[in-house]
């Protein structure tokens, strides 16, 4: 039974990195929100890390979180302990975190670097968003 001043949240069961692919080198953590266009978007998030002298299939670990789903992430960071979280369409309370973050603004938590991002879709026809997330990846590896 609950008190009135008792509060109850609901966390995700899945792992957020239960159908991750990768060879994590780098020690980087990408998560992005699942889209019918995921093959267009890989080879997008491709090139936008190759910029910043990594590669997608051996430096990072890449999860694609469905769409409507929310993924536990705090096991895995235990698990895995990331250098740095990259997350594209992605809310920190999607993934059971309880901070805010501003979108294109790097910010440390919980010993790691964290970068929050528009949806990977909604990025590669737009510059001015391009532009926002190469500033904020040079921050963080160049």
């Amino acid at each position: 039974m609950l008190l009135s001043n008792e509060l109850l949240f609901l966390t995700a069961e899945k792992p957020a990195l239960s159908n991750a692919v990768g060879g994590f080198a780098r020690q980087l953590m990408v998560l992005a929100r699942e889209e019918p266009s995921a093959s267009a978007n890989r080879d997008f998030l491709a090139k936008v890390l190759a910029a910043a002298n990594l590669n997608l299939a051996q430096d990072a670990l890449l999860a694609e979180i469905p769409q409507g789903e929310s993924r536990a992430l705090a096991a895995d960071l235990n698990e895995y302990k990331p250098r740095q979280v990259l997350v594209f369409g992605l809310l920190p309370t999607q993934l059971g975190l309880s901070f805010e973050a501003e979108y294109y603004q790097p910010l440390s938590f919980y010993g790691f670097t964290w970068l929050f991002a528009d949806k990977l879709s909604a990025l590669e026809p737009d510059k001015v968003k391009k532009t926002q997330l190469w500033s904020a990846l040079k921050q963080i590896f160049l």
